[in-house]
């Protein structure tokens, strides 16, 4: 407590400005940051903020000289404690961008995966369509019998990609199989695929 008093009013009052303005600036840059505001913004944000703490801690230094170093410590460890936390922070959102990243490739995935599964479907489910082109579930025709083949892999690896993430490359390269497998079985059948669809 007699060391607490001894301290001058104006270094606490000094003090208190430096870790004000140092929070402010940090909790700004952060804000700016995680609304993925202009950089520019950002930056500027951090320069100003970052300019008015470093001017508080040299005058603090200058006008009141015997708690200099005790002015300056605290600027410094003010600095470093807001640059951690903002750096922590820019992890954990860019860990999430990953994630939500991760997770739209593989919806997108899976949507063109059942589009080919459903395309296929409807050969067996519509009967003027089965007539029409009875290779496509044919299991004799070779492209018939390879388009199963890469359509039970592609199956396989959807199961896996929702607990393993390095299953994503594989079946993403199995997805794009079974979509030129696909359009090699309607060929074949006669059916003329396009990208986009069937032309009957």
């Amino acid at each position: 407590m007699p060391a607490l008093m001894a301290i001058p009013a104006q270094t606490v009052l000094a003090v208190v400005v430096i870790c004000a303005l140092t929070a402010m600036t940090a909790l700004a840059v952060s804000r700016g940051l995680a609304a993925d505001e202009d950089r520019d913004g950002v930056f500027w944000y951090g320069f100003t903020g970052g300019f008015a703490s470093l001017g508080a801690i040299t005058g603090a230094m200058v006008l009141i000289p015997e708690t200099a170093a005790m002015t300056g410590l605290t600027g410094v460890l003010g600095f470093g404690l807001a640059a951690g936390w903002l750096w922590r922070g820019e992890q954990e959102r860019a860990a999430r961008r990953r994630r939500r990243s991760a997770e739209e490739a593989r919806t997108a995935l899976r949507a063109r995966h059942e589009s080919v599964v459903q395309r296929w479907v409807s050969y067996e489910l519509d009967p003027a369509v089965a007539i029409d082109f009875p290779g496509m579930t044919d299991l004799r025709q070779p492209e018939t019998a390879h388009l199963v083949r890469t359509m039970r892999k592609a199956a396989l690896l959807r199961e896996k990609i929702d607990t393993d993430d390095t299953a994503a490359p594989a079946y993403e390269s199995a997805v794009a199989e079974l979509e030129a497998a696909f359009f090699a079985a309607e060929r074949a059948a006669g059916a003329h695929s396009t990208p986009r669809g069937r032309d009957g």
